[in-house]
């Protein structure tokens, strides 16, 4: 039996017999230990189409045939695994575990063809899945072209609208596959209620694109339930279709701007065919703490206003200003001029955000849409009066519903509706008639049919769902199940809930205790650990050289010290490569310092101010370049202390990449970024490649999350210092290539 050897004061490698997994045939000390977490590659499946153009356009004759190579191709690798099971002696040992694989791979088989079988008879399922596919086609192309566009301003949109900019990969589309049926039908055993419904985790490593498939999901559910009207005697075209949760403030905003395209374009496919979709826009919505967007209109009105003046923010109030930029043409937005509040009773109690296109040509400027504006709300009064399509929110927001009447509006609890302000509640400041006012005709509240309530559940990152957080949502979720269960026919309907994460331990007891559900995890494995139907792992080569961690632990010395030395020798060794290289150094140009908590950090940011930067001065003398951090800029850091308006400046300027050497940059790159955990969910940089870790941070999953964010894009390379006098610390470095080759078990 196979035991992974430790140090003791220092670490060990090994190196394997060849063709072997299980046996060494040397073993050494290393005092910097290295271990490489590979990349993960996506398949591609022969005759299977990807492209969504091609799969928005299809006719529906075409469209089954377009899908069903991904069936035969998922039967034909089952088919493969039981040939093995059968052929191979050495997993006879694992017989009850191969049985296992087996029958979760039909399970996900058989849910695939009834998911093309639906699309083949179902009218209405075929053209929501068409509209998803149209949707996410122009949200993929855009978001391309937007960030092409900082570097070419004149980059026309259809250069990059080409397939590799709009095609699925493979696990996204049998995601959506799967879960068609429980989306479309409400008698569906997904929508029932007890703890046998079923709810779909989608389990795959960070940056694999989890987000799109969820996105595609949201996409078609809202289609379908327009494309259903009325069913139950509730209003399918109003109300909240899909619900995203997230736990935190950043990854809340990271997504919201991501799901702004996605809802900018299925508002641009309504304006096409109102007959079809509907007279209400489709809007998205950001639910969250008072301390990040406003909680009242006229508190809106305040901010907007203080930000006109050049007055200081309102105290305690975040702002409306969530978009530095607008999200389907990528123009400026200044809160000054293009955010506008009408106020109640005379105005519709709306707060309007317009692209700031300077020739109007967006179709969300206030040239082209002066009555809506980019389909966005970011004010809780408003959310209550014109309940979204999609409404992301924290998960500690919902503790409102126990204070907060008006939420019920979001659950479909609606007496009555007002053409000028929204639907009506019985907490909401409203009147049953109102005078003409300017451009606004006299008004009478009309009575209104109950709203359907959700039918999407999103639960992003669920590893984070856990201990007290996992306590107290457990509660609210019950709550939150009833209001969004609702009667058709007699029977009771729930929402679909599915959850995504890339680090999970014990799912099934996690959505259980929280969702009352029993989990279905997808991708289900293969036979090998870094291995299934839709992605593997490749070997270590320059095409795939994954992500490298270097372990560091210097006992006898303090930790700040050793990350003192650590931080000069990776500052100046990146500038050394980029006097060299130039751009292609890039990556390893901006350090990433990750810390488990506030007080850690501001230490090390008063070190990175003075002991750093004084040093960098005198590298040369040990071979490496000099390295001038020119403050304030040089220096940044991403945590709570940031406020709501402050992050998505930072978020661009993580973007920025250092010119050639020898050139000023037109924006100041960053230098040194010190982060907490608000890093290790959410952010998507593909220019990051270099992190320094200080000390273990408290989970497995924690860090596995911060650290994925370098070497996307790029290779990677995480530096983890670790603390002697801590004994976690030190346990890890001791087994630290074990434990980096094994960590997606912890």
């Amino acid at each position: 039996m196979w035991s992974s050897p430790r140090g003791h004061g220092t670490s060990v490698e090994w190196e394997l017999a060849e063709g072997r997994s299980d046996q060494a045939v040397r073993i050494h000390t290393s005092a910097m230990p290295c271990a490489v977490v590979r990349t993960v590659e996506q398949c591609d499946i022969t005759g299977l189409v990807t492209d969504m153009q091609e799969l928005a356009e299809a006719a529906d004759g075409d469209l089954s045939a377009k899908l069903r190579p991904l069936t035969v191709a998922y039967a034909a690798w089952i088919a493969e695994l039981e040939a093995r099971r059968a052929g191979e002696p050495d997993l006879a040992d694992y017989a009850d575990a191969l049985v296992q694989v087996v029958a979760r791979a039909r399970e996900v088989l058989g849910r695939l063809e009834d998911g093309i079988a639906l699309l083949a008879a179902n009218k209405d399922a075929r053209d929501a899945f068409r509209f998803a596919n149209r949707a996410m086609w122009q949200q993929r192309v855009r978001s391309v072209w937007i960030e092409a566009r900082k570097a070419e301003p004149a980059k026309p949109l259809a250069e990059v609208d080409i397939p590799k900019n709009r095609s699925w990969r493979a696990f996204q589309l049998a995601f959506i596959l799967i879960n068609l049926p429980g989306l479309t039908s409400l008698g569906h055993p997904d929508r029932g209620t007890g703890p046998y419904a079923g709810a779909d985790l989608l389990w795959f490593p960070t940056g694999g694109g989890k987000t799109e498939a969820y996105l595609g999901l949201a996409a078609y559910t809202m289609a379908v339930r327009r494309l259903q009207r009325n069913a139950g005697g509730r209003d399918g075209e109003n109300g909240v279709a899909v619900l995203m949760r997230y736990t935190l403030r950043l990854l809340t905003l990271q997504q919201f701007q991501r799901a702004a395209t996605l809802i900018c374009a299925c508002e641009q496919i309504r304006l096409g065919d109102t007959v079809t979709w509907g007279e209400t826009p489709f809007r998205l919505g950001l639910w969250v703490g008072r301390k990040t967007t406003p909680n009242r209109t006229a508190q809106s009105a305040e901010v907007v206003e203080a930000l006109r003046s050049g007055r200081r923010p309102v105290f305690g109030v975040g702002s409306p200003h969530q978009f530095a930029a607008c999200p389907w043409c990528g123009a400026a937005i200044d809160p000054g001029q293009h955010i506008i509040v009408e106020h109640y009773p005379a105005g519709r109690a709306r707060t309007l955000i317009y692209c700031g296109d300077a020739r109007g040509q967006c179709e969300f400027s206030r040239r082209k849409s002066p009555d809506e504006g980019l389909p966005l709300l970011v004010v809780d009064e408003e959310i209550y009066r014109q309940p979204p399509a999609m409404l992301i929110a924290t998960v500690d927001k919902f503790a409102q519903m126990a204070w907060q009447g008006s939420v019920q509006t979001l659950f479909g609890q609606v007496t009555g509706w007002c053409p000028r302000h929204g639907f009506r509640s019985p907490e909401l400041e409203d009147t049953n008639s109102h005078q003409a006012a300017g451009r606004f005709s006299a008004t009478v509240t009309r009575p209104h049919a109950l709203l359907r309530p959700p039918d999407l559940i999103i639960q992003d990152e669920l590893h984070l769902i856990s201990g007290p957080l996992g306590s107290l949502v457990g509660i609210y979720e019950g709550a939150v199940d009833q209001l969004a269960t609702w009667e058709v026919d007699g029977k009771k309907v729930r929402p679909k809930v599915i959850a995504s994460t890339a680090t999970v331990r014990r799912a099934a007891a996690q959505v259980s205790a929280l969702f009352n559900r029993q989990v279905r995890v997808f991708p289900p494995p293969g036979l090998e650990a870094g291995a299934n139907f839709f992605s593997r792992e490749l070997p270590v080569s320059d095409a795939a050289p994954g992500r490298l961690y270097v372990g560091v632990c210097a006992p006898g010395r303090r930790l700040k010290p050793a990350l003192i030395r650590v931080y000069v020798a990776a500052l100046a060794a990146g500038q050394t490569l980029y006097e060299k290289y130039g751009e292609a150094a890039d990556p390893f140009l901006t350090a990433v310092g990750y810390f488990s908590s506030l007080r850690e950090l501001g230490g090390m940011r008063r070190l990175v101010d003075d002991d750093v930067r004084s040093l960098l001065t005198q590298i040369g003398s040990r071979g490496l370049k000099r390295r001038n951090l020119r403050l304030p800029h040089a220096v940044e850091e991403l945590t709570s202390r940031k406020s709501a308006t402050e992050i998505p400046e930072v978020l661009e300027r993580m973007k920025c990449k250092f010119p050639p050497f020898g050139q000023k940059a037109l924006k100041p790159p960053i230098d040194v970024l010190l982060a907490t955990n608000m890093l290790s969910v959410g952010v998507d940089v593909g220019r990051l490649g270099l992190m320094i870790v200080a000390g273990q941070p408290k989970s497995t999953s924690e860090y596995i999350q911060a650290t994925s964010r370098v070497g996307r894009a790029s290779p990677g390379l995480v530096i983890t210092v670790a603390n002697w006098s801590r004994p976690r610390d030190l346990s890890h470095f001791e087994s630290f290539c074990h434990y980096h080759a094994t960590f997606y078990r912890q």
